[in-house]
């Protein structure tokens, strides 16, 4: 069956190129003048910025509670001792069973891009995530010192983009003041195999995702709260956008502004945490896609969607992966 990407546009492509870049990203802060790009200049979506942070997660299509995310991290929210490069993995084994684990700080993070696709090392750490020139293919490795060791393989089902618009150059990556966004895998079709503290973690029907951000100020300095995710149901590829309530400088006036939001709160002292459910709306050309997202476990974040086309077929069913925070 063949998946269609809803979120605000469809069918979007990015042509392949052939130029080769290499970036060395030193393990300090700098006091140097730095610019912060928020237009898209090539087609390149995971190209460092600045202050970046590339995240990776994953989650069984058959059962929720089995999950993997990293989070590549080259910014100053991380840092310890001025240090700025390192690598967290949170990993799912089943409803009661999370593992952690940080790395140590890299002695530098080389991201080096051929065609449309960067791969980047995080030198000593053991950690590294590599793509294919064009972007079908990205695959996350773990491996000594680190203390979780496997992989990762996404394999790209739906097409890249942008905030509130198509990967392409001269868009913007803006999605909130100081805050730029690039999604290069919304959705893939996934291969995990890793293994934690004697544990082996492996499933091949997994719901894959990856992107990039980037900032010059702390998020929680920005927003009062937002609420992100992305799953697939049925012949669907969902990934809703923040909804958040700003503290400075307005939302962009794009397509996004059609999207809705809503959160059930869960009962005081629930063991799953502050939300019990979600409901989005998507409006897509003359249709409204609804998912309803039923949260099923909180340590990462994750739980059952199901939806479909609003006044049709509405019993899609999958797995989904979300974030809120509020700093109320």
């Amino acid at each position: 069956m063949k998946l269609l990407y809803i979120t605000l546009l469809l069918g979007i492509s990015i042509a392949s190129a052939r130029s080769t870049s290499s970036v060395i990203i030193p393990p300090t802060t700098s006091n140097d003048p730095t610019h912060i790009e928020f237009i898209a200049s090539s087609n390149k979506l995971n190209t460092p910025k600045i202050f970046n942070v590339w995240t990776f997660d994953a989650i069984s299509s058959k059962d929720p509670s089995y999950s993997v995310l990293a989070a590549f991290s080259a910014s100053p929210e991380d840092v310890s001792n001025n240090n700025t490069l390192n690598v967290d993995i949170y990993v799912q084994a089943g409803p009661d069973k999370l593992y952690t684990a940080t790395s140590k700080f890299a002695e530098f993070a080389e991201l080096n891009t051929h065609g449309n696709g960067t791969s980047g090392v995080w030198k000593g750490t053991g950690c590294s995530f590599s793509a294919s020139e064009d972007m079908s293919t990205m695959t996350i490795h773990f491996t000594h010192p680190f203390e979780i060791t496997g992989s990762v393989v996404l394999n790209a089902v739906a097409p890249p983009h942008y905030p509130c618009s198509p990967a392409e150059i001269g868009a913007s990556m803006e999605f909130l003041p100081h805050f730029g966004w690039a999604n290069a895998f919304p959705d893939a079709k996934t291969n995990v195999d890793i293994k934690v503290n004697g544990t082996q973690v492996k499933f091949e029907d997994g719901i894959g995702y990856q992107d990039l951000s980037w900032a010059d100020i702390n998020l929680e300095d920005a927003v009062e709260s937002y609420s992100w995710g992305h799953g697939r149901f049925g012949p669907y590829s969902i990934l809703w956008p923040l909804d958040m309530s700003p503290k400075i400088g307005e939302l962009l006036s794009t397509p996004c502004s059609g999207v809705i939001v809503e959160m059930e709160a869960a009962a005081p002292n629930s063991t799953i945490g502050s939300i019990q459910s979600l409901r989005v709306e998507i409006p897509f050309e003359n249709q409204v896609i609804v998912a309803h997202l039923t949260v099923k476990n909180i340590l990462i974040n994750e739980g059952v969607i199901k939806g479909g086309v609003k006044d049709g077929k509405m019993d899609y069913s999958g797995s989904a992966a979300f974030e809120y925070l509020s700093s109320a």
